[in-house]
């Protein structure tokens, strides 16, 4: 496993790992979750020692990826605006528009859970999902081709006239 990339739990396996070798390193949070069942973050020697997330959109694009199968998607609506720096406030919500699903994953509730649980791994990892924020979005569209979007070392990100167009269709206030 190389450090600073995201894998799957199918990637690992292939690699030669055991279930149980995989849990460990879960367990022992050497392998940090993403908000993707299946999918998890290798961290950098710095990020180990200190059990936070360098560039946690950058881990999120890439994960959203595996997850989607797809590269066909980009960051729109608040998410977008707070790169451009439109919007200064965080929402805590990651709105992806895609041409696959519409759903929503409530991370809120998973950090909640873990940290009802009072335990020190079950703290950190309620602070690594809030890393990602509160709450993914997905918008589904029939295909992202005719978007406007630039592509960033940190993903993909619509236009400011693009952000308008998405906020409208998909209804995205806050």
């Amino acid at each position: 496993m190389l450090p600073k990339q995201v894998v799957r739990y199918e990637q690992l396996r292939k690699e030669g790992l055991k279930n149980k070798e995989i849990t460990n390193l879960f367990a022992a949070l050497k392998l940090f979750p993403t908000p993707y069942k299946g999918i998890y973050y290798v961290p950098g020697a710095a990020e180990l020692k200190g059990t936070f997330i360098e560039k946690p959109l950058l881990i999120l694009s890439r994960a959203t990826e595996l997850f989607l199968h797809s590269k066909s998607f980009y960051f729109s609506c608040v998410t977008a605006e707070e790169h451009y720096a439109i919007h200064w406030q965080p929402t805590g919500q990651v709105h992806i528009i895609n041409d696959k699903i519409s759903k929503r994953i409530n991370l809120k509730e998973r950090i909640d859970r873990s940290m009802k649980k009072k335990t020190y791994r079950a703290k950190k990892i309620a602070h690594l999902l809030s890393s990602y924020g509160l709450e993914i979005i997905f918008h589904r569209t029939k295909s992202i081709k005719d978007c406007k979007y630039k592509q960033t070392p940190y993903g993909r990100y619509a236009y400011k006239s693009q952000i308008k167009i998405d906020k409208k269709r998909f209804r995205c206030s806050l």
